[in-house]
């Protein structure tokens, strides 16, 4: 079950995918978490009565899923940021109580579309757009009803066919954040960098890209002594436009990207970091004058 729920506990939306949870739950999680102001004191997760509540927050609002079944929280919370990434698509950013209550239809028919029987089905916005219109998302070409079912289940449901471009045009940007801790000798104790590859792209039909860096990724250093030097990364996450087969097979990431703004992949480094700069500081001890 997924419910929605304003900031006195009133249910605003709920849907129920299978018969193991009823909406008498919710004055548990009301009383016990709400009424008791544990959001964000406590971890996400709560046990009642046999019942597991995973929930998170938007402005006033809470988004909790419920179930009695032993499930993936990590799958949980996954589908309930991109719940509110649709309905931040729909409604706008800062989408809050009115604008859920005006457009009850909308948010009903994404909560069919998006889950069925408890399992997360389409949640690409852009494949979602084609046949529910009824928020600020308007669709920019009259889809082909034919080819409509084939785009939703199909293998490569974040990009329709037929996109044209004048000119076929890719946008890349590598954002890195450097985070450091010193010791006041100046010794680093720890370092890291985080980055995110953006991608904006305007291509045409079903292009397949590759992205590479100075060399072949090397992932969880590997232990093999005789390997060719590469970037060493602790860890990386994917859009799921990556082929993550032939990533594993050769390092090379293949993608067929969506059209438009997305982020391609994250990463960490954590060795071979060369600092931009280094901040040393000077204590300087100064008398109190008399006056």
């Amino acid at each position: 079950m997924i419910l929605i729920l304003n900031h006195k506990g009133d249910i605003m939306i709920s849907r129920q995918y299978r018969d193991d949870v009823s909406r008498a739950a919710a004055d548990s999680f009301r009383l016990q978490v709400i009424a008791a102001k544990e959001t964000g004191s406590q971890a996400p997760v709560k046990r009642i009565e046999n019942c597991s509540f995973l929930y998170t927050r938007h402005l006033n609002m809470y988004f909790v899923a419920l179930t009695r079944s032993n499930v993936n929280p990590a799958l949980v919370f996954e589908y309930l940021f991109q719940k509110i990434r649709i309905l931040k698509a729909y409604l706008g950013e800062e989408f809050d109580e009115n604008s859920m209550r005006n457009n009850m239809t909308l948010i009903y028919e994404l909560m069919d579309e998006t889950m069925d029987f408890g399992y997360p089905q389409n949640c690409a916005v852009d494949v979602l757009r084609l046949y529910i219109n009824l928020g600020n998302i308007r669709q920019q070409d009259e889809p082909d009803t034919s080819k409509l079912t084939s785009q939703i289940t199909g293998a490569i449901d974040w990009r329709r066919e037929g996109i044209r471009h004048k000119r076929n045009e890719v946008y890349i940007d590598v954002l890195e954040s450097i985070n450091l801790l010193m010791s006041s000798t100046g010794d680093v104790l720890r370092n890291e960098v985080t980055a995110q590859v953006q991608m904006n792209t305007k291509l045409t039909g079903m292009p397949e890209c590759k992205f590479g860096l100075n060399d072949k990724l090397v992932i969880e250093k590997e232990t093999n002594q005789n390997r060719k030097p590469g970037v060493e990364i602790d860890d990386c996450t994917f859009h799921r436009c990556v082929r993550l087969g032939k990533f594993d097979a050769d390092r090379t990431i293949t993608f067929i990207p969506p059209d438009g703004e997305f982020e391609l992949m994250r990463y960490r480094v954590t060795d071979n970091i060369n600092l931009p700069f280094r901040i040393i500081p000077a204590v300087r001890e100064m008398k109190e004058q008399n006056r």
